[in-house]
């Protein structure tokens, strides 16, 4: 269950954006929210001092925010490397799931996006929801907005049936009370011949089948079997059916232990502009 978060920001997403979705995890048991700013120790040098005053002061703002959506919310500035230091914080203060935001076109200066979300999702144990920005231009200035909104409405579930993709399962069943449909998705990657095709098309579908049916008294449930890359397949259905969070294992069959981020999960990191729900498999 997810109690408390951790938000790491450098102040260059708008706070009521990036933080919007506590209002969604509130109503699902979280506790405690823990912002933490990163003064870049390669980037500051002999002005650490000034800056981490500077943050201080805006993170306070932050908190202020969630205090006002009764939230509880504490801060944490800190100097140090960026990414080893939100993975480091995140371990020293037991947090259930960090929250991080990423653009969904290229790569802007000084966000929180790309290597350090990639490293976030590989080496951390945590869960890490990454809400996702479109990129926008008025006149000259970019500006953004999240790709999605409601992101437990229409939650998609990729499995490939080994016992590390169905951990996903046990993080859904404590978010139930928000969410209001949900879409398992399973992706045949390859097949010798039509038969064997259509074999795998029916044990798939009964799999699923049997992995949905103790949300369907409470949730409409969708069971879709697909063909071809697996990450392609998922990116495009999520599209097609609107989707508003993608919830998936680090990684599946084929996972090694000093893998965290499988492929299929890196893969879709990198293409999807929908939020990513990314839960750690046991074997890590």
């Amino acid at each position: 269950m997810i109690r408390t978060i951790l938000v790491p920001t450098d102040f260059t997403i708008e706070s009521e954006e990036l933080l919007s979705c506590i209002g969604e995890l509130k109503s699902s048991g979280l506790e405690k929210v823990i912002l933490l700013h990163v003064v870049d120790i390669f980037k500051s040098q002999g002005l650490a001092p000034m800056f981490e005053e500077n943050a201080n002061k805006r993170i306070e703002e932050y908190r202020q925010l969630l205090e006002e959506m009764q939230v509880n919310a504490s801060t944490i500035v800190v100097e140090g490397d960026v990414k080893k230091t939100i993975a480091r914080i995140a371990d020293e203060e037991n947090v259930d799931c960090i929250v991080m935001g990423a653009t969904t076109s290229g790569l802007i200066k000084g966000r929180l996006t790309g290597r350090t979300t990639e490293y976030i999702a590989r080496k951390s144990g945590k869960i890490i929801l990454i809400e996702k920005y479109d990129t926008l231009r008025e006149t000259e200035e970019e500006t953004y907005r999240k790709a999605c909104s409601a992101k437990f409405s229409e939650i998609m579930l990729p499995v490939d049936f080994s016992e590390n993709s169905k951990k996903i399962l046990e993080e859904i069943r404590h978010l139930k009370d928000i969410i209001h449909e949900i879409v398992f998705v399973h992706v045949i990657e390859s097949a010798k011949n039509n038969d064997e095709l259509e074999d795998k098309k029916k044990e798939s579908m009964s799999l699923l089948s049997e992995m949905g049916k103790e949300f369907e008294d409470e949730h409409e449930v969708k069971y879709i079997i697909g063909e071809g890359e697996a990450s392609e397949v998922i990116d495009r259905l999520a599209e097609e059916m609107d989707i508003t969070l993608i919830a998936m294992t680090t990684h599946g069959i084929g996972s090694f232990k000093d893998i965290l981020l499988g492929s299929t999960a890196e893969s879709l990191l990198r293409r999807t502009k929908k939020p990513i729900l990314l839960a750690p498999a046991d074997e890590r």
